[in-house]
């Protein structure tokens, strides 16, 4: 089992080493060819990513004069977005599938590298007693209305999906049941009670949702709008892992230096900072265990 985690350890620092020697290369070479620097850089990112993205634009203008320009949204809209023509110079995804097919579509300059993990955890109020003991049996009682994010357009909600999968395999009958609570959900809005109220913030609040699966990155700014919610990360055996992917769309200098910038140490920090994980730390492995 040691020798087995040692290996899996040394292949990983492996592929990194490649993955930053790759992208090293490809820094020179585009700043070698570039007689003037484009100052902009476009980041299409999942909405996850925000506090990284922010960050990541304070980092990119103090340390390599370069501004950021940021759209958030589903990785799987957005994906569909570049798909029809749009032009990013970078895409940060919630999955590493989105990216994957963009780069089978020949309109990457790299391959699709992973910067980032995160947890799957459920949310609900505290009156509601969901445990990790008795979850399932939560998820399915009638009258608890879960919630998730759209499967496909999000890859939160393709993580929720999955682990309805994975409860199924131990209870059948059970994903279907679940599949067709949350669908029934997919589209329940509630009106904020102010400008900076989050939509689960208000779904929540207006007690149209019992739970919901999200990401635990995101929980801590939703505790502090709702005081009664809690929440713990899924069970390691139905947990999906999320990994996050970057897809680089153009080769500008800038760009390439932002998507190694999040591979380094300082990088992996602000990927810490934010609630995720970093990429180079085992999944199943993170401190919210």
């Amino acid at each position: 089992m040691i020798g087995s985690r040692i290996k899996r350890s040394g292949w990983r620092r492996q592929v990194m080493t490649t993955a930053l020697a790759t992208m090293a290369t490809l820094v020179g070479a585009s700043l070698a060819r570039a007689e003037t620097a484009t100052a902009t850089v476009e980041i299409y990112s999942a909405g996850s990513l925000r506090g990284v993205v922010g960050d990541l634009t304070q980092a990119a203008a103090s340390s390599f004069d370069t501004e950021v320009k940021a759209t958030f949204g589903g990785s799987g809209s957005l994906r569909e977005r570049i798909e029809k023509g749009e032009k990013p110079d970078l895409f940060l995804s919630a999955d590493v599938g989105s990216p994957r097919k963009l780069q089978t579509q020949g309109r990457t300059v790299v391959p699709v590298i992973a910067f980032a993990r995160n947890r799957m955890c459920i949310v609900s109020p505290r009156s509601a007693n969901v445990t990790p003991g008795n979850l399932i049996d939560r998820l399915l009682a009638k009258g608890v209305r879960v919630k998730t994010s759209t499967p496909i357009a999000d890859p939160s909600g393709d993580y929720a999906w999955a682990i309805f999968d994975r409860i199924d395999a131990v209870r059948p009958g059970a994903g279907a049941t679940l599949k067709d609570k949350a669908q029934s959900l997919l589209g329940v809005r509630a009106t904020p009670a102010s400008a900076t109220q989050s939509a689960a913030a208000a779904l929540f609040a207006s007690k149209q949702i019992d739970v919901s699966i999200t990401y635990c990155s995101g929980f801590p700014a939703l505790e502090k709008e709702v005081p009664e919610l809690t929440s713990f990360p899924v069970p390691p055996k139905l947990d999906p892992h999320p990994l996050y992917g970057v897809a680089v769309l153009s080769d500008k200098p800038q760009a390439l230096r932002l998507a190694l910038f999040l591979l380094s140490e300082q990088g992996q920090a602000i990927i810490a900072k934010a609630g995720l994980v970093p990429v180079t730390e085992p999944a199943g492995e993170s401190s919210r265990d």
